[in-house]
């Protein structure tokens, strides 16, 4: 039976309920309660951390750190308006970045380690830079250790969100570190201007042998366009090619008008004479003709005519057709008549000859406009070709001119190169070292020597098998806890002289000691057990030897008996009989002879002078006793119960001898002693499982052998933590 499934006769008021699961829970107390136990122990093992931290301080190198800061460039002066080379561009976020990667560039740090012979460096290369040293010739794996050193001790960081970079680099020398970071910066800022050197200068060399070719390129372009011009008849004005070719179209256009309006004038001239010849030809005389009406002598004779006319007409009203004026008047309408004929006649002829004319004049100007078109075709021809040469050469010489620029501007930069960082601020030599650190190791100490130290509580607790405490008691058996019995040794009042007496005389002489007190809190436990029995029989047991049972025994009946209780000891031990040894002192009767039916009761009863409490010994000579066979024992104690009110049984302990738990069962209640700190737990519950088998009823358990001092100091929810408060009550 474990303590989970152990009945407990008489637990201890606990409250409501709590839905909480405790077993959850971390119990603060309980920790708080172990490290006042162990603060002696913590605090030498903090002690002993401490001196190892100022030991391990004291013989760590010395290590300095150094720090340079460089900036990039912002704002680069442009002392020429061309564009560089290596233009400058306004950094970025990505930039800084970048820059802090190079400055890590394995390639940089060997320019460093060059700089500054670290390879035979003996305070920072070793054994090696010593074997360099001696060789004439370097030693590239020494120089590969010398770049690692570096690059490992070297620090390297963007400043925030600044375009600043901090450099920082830790040596066993002052002098060095700062060495280091300002060459470092040093050859970064410098090589950004060698990089720009080498690469104007590059270009110009490039520059220089592309302009050789191009020259040869741009006179041979150029020869091509005279040559073509020569052969084709080109030669113009600048610009031959358009200037050419407009006059041709200009001149081709100027003909064209010309043909269209010679052809309307022929075309108009051709319907003018075929008209009059066509109004001749149906006996019309042709005056009606437009070109008569704008003829100013056929208007004469036209207006001469109608003079006549009138003339006639008037004559032949009033005279006769054979009157000479009427006749001359007829005769001089007929002539001016044939005026107008003839006159008609010669402008017909003369219309036929301008149609003539304005027919010859279009055919001609087809003619001309012929050959030009075939002059401005060939002209095409060959101006398309000669633009080909022309922009060839174009071509040739905008490139050759844009080479020749770019090159003059690239000679223009030479020793204008700028670097795209600064140095802001150069490294200073470290005077006082950054490594090691007092508070580092200070903390490193204090964090080891608690570490430490928990293990150490830690493991002690885990190998700690002894109960401490009333709540102990009660969470790992599952029993009361009925008392706690102090060492007297530990009572202040004790401790520097020594005790005066032994416990058991203690009781009886001091009955004002709390040692008085906790035998007199044990009595009233076991009343409050066993509330309804005016005579019991108390086995007090113990799982293993050593847990004071005897005493307890002892101190229990006489303060009993002091308290007017009529109170029996019955030594119960069949081997060691140490109540009988301390207590009864020589009997020549005693147990045995009793229980053989060789002496009575009232011949084995001892009786203590100072308190009136009775014992019954075992004779100290006598032979192994067995009390459970027969009965004789069980028939003794109803006797006993008859005679005295409290019958203290003081039993074998429980793993010792098995008779001890069947003495205990018959019993009224038994008292389970734990010395404290000492009995294991584990033991206990054997013990305790024995008893249960047995039916033996263990109304509780009672601490005994308790250090006061160390009680009130770590015993945190028992009774005698409040040790301190209650001292007053507890006179000597």
């Amino acid at each position: 039976m474990d303590a989970a499934t152990r009945p407990r006769l008489h637990p201890r008021p606990l409250g409501p309920e709590s839905d909480v699961d405790e077993s959850t829970l971390i119990d603060l107390r309980r920790i708080g309660r172990i490290l006042r136990r162990r603060a002696l122990l913590i605090a030498i093992i903090l002690v002993c951390a401490a001196v190892i931290a100022v030991i391990a301080y004291m013989m760590v190198q010395r290590r300095y750190v150094a720090t340079a800061q460089v900036a990039l460039e912002r704002t680069a002066e442009k002392v020429i308006a061309e564009d560089q080379v290596t233009p400058t561009v306004d950094p970025d976020s990505a930039a800084v970045d970048t820059e802090v990667q190079a400055l890590q560039s394995p390639a940089l740090i060997g320019r460093v380690v060059d700089t500054l012979r670290l390879d035979r460096n003996p305070d920072f290369n070793g054994h090696m830079a010593l074997s360099t040293a001696a060789n004439a010739k370097p030693d590239p794996l020494a120089r590969a250790r010398a770049i690692g050193n570096v690059f490992g001790n070297l620090t390297i960081k963007r400043d925030g969100l600044s375009y600043a970079i901090s450099i920082s680099f830790e040596a066993t020398s002052p002098v060095l570190a700062a060495q280091v970071v300002n060459t470092l910066a040093q050859t970064y800022v410098s090589g950004q201007v060698d990089t720009k050197s080498g690469a104007t200068k590059r270009a110009s060399q490039f520059l220089e042998g592309r302009l050789q070719e191009m020259r040869g390129q741009v006179l041979t372009a150029e020869k091509a366009v005279a040559d073509f011009r020569a052969a084709n008849n080109l030669f113009a004005v600048s610009n031959q090619s358009a200037t050419s070719q407009s006059t041709s179209q200009e001149a081709l256009s100027n003909l064209s008008t010309q043909l269209a309006q010679a052809q309307a004038e022929s075309a108009a001239a051709q319907a003018r004479l075929s008209t009059a010849r066509a109004q001749l030809a149906r006996g019309k005389s042709g005056d009606e003709l437009g070109e008569s009406l704008d003829s100013p002598v056929i208007s004469a004779l036209r207006g001469q005519r109608a003079e006549i006319g009138r003339d006639v007409a008037s004559l032949e009203k009033r005279y006769g057709p054979l009157h000479p004026d009427l006749q001359r008047a007829q005769r001089a309408m007929a002539n001016t008549d044939a005026q107008i004929a003839a006159e008609v006649s010669r402008i017909v002829a003369n219309t036929s000859i301008q149609a003539n004319i304005a027919s010859q004049r279009a055919a001609s100007l087809q003619g001309s406009i012929n050959r030009a078109e075939g002059k401005l075709a060939a002209d095409n021809n060959a101006t398309v070709r000669l633009n080909e040469l022309e922009r060839n050469a174009d071509s040739a010489r905008t490139l050759y001119r844009s080479f020749l620029d770019r090159y003059r501007q690239t000679i223009a930069q030479a020793g204008l190169e700028q670097s795209d960082s600064y140095i802001v601020a150069a490294a200073r030599v470290p005077g006082s070292p950054s490594a090691p650190n007092l508070l580092i190791f200070g903390a490193a100490g204090l964090v080891g020597g608690l570490g430490i130290a928990t293990l150490v509580v830690l493991l002690l607790q885990l190998l700690e098998r002894g109960v401490e405490t009333s709540e102990a008691i009660e969470r790992k058996l599952g029993l009361p806890a009925l008392a706690s019995i102090p060492d007297a040794a530990t009572l202040p009042e004790y401790k520097k002289k020594g005790l005066p007496a032994p416990p058991m005389e203690l009781v009886v002489q001091r009955p004002q000691s709390l040692l008085a007190e906790a035998f007199r809190s044990l009595r009233t436990s076991i009343s409050f057990a066993l509330p309804h029995q005016k005579h019991r029989i108390i086995a007090i047991a113990s799982s293993v030897p050593g847990e004071g049972k005897t005493t307890t025994a002892i101190c229990l009946a006489r303060s009993a008996a002091a308290a007017g209780v009529k109170t029996l000891l019955v030594d119960c031990d069949p081997r060691r009989r140490a109540t009988s040894r301390q207590f009864g002192g020589n009997v020549k009767v005693g147990l045995n002879e009793l229980l053989r039916g060789s002496a009575s009761l009232d011949q084995v009863l001892v009786q203590d002078q100072a308190t009136g409490a009775w014992l019954l010994p075992q004779r100290v000579d006598a032979d192994d006793l067995t009390l459970t066979e027969g009965g004789r024992f069980a028939a003794l104690l109803t006797q006993l119960r008859e005679r005295f009110d409290l019958i203290l049984l003081d039993t074998a302990p429980l793993l010792a001898i098995d008779e001890a738990r069947v003495v205990a069962s018959m019993a009224d209640g038994v008292v389970f002693l734990l010395r404290w700190r000492k009995t294991a737990a584990k033991a206990a519950e054997i013990a305790l499982d024995r008893l249960a088998d047995v039916d033996a009823n263990v109304i509780g358990v009672a601490l005994t052998q308790v250090n006061v001092v160390e009680q009130a100091r770590a015993g945190f929810g028992d009774a005698g933590y409040y040790y301190k408060d209650v001292e007053s009550y507890h006179t000597a």
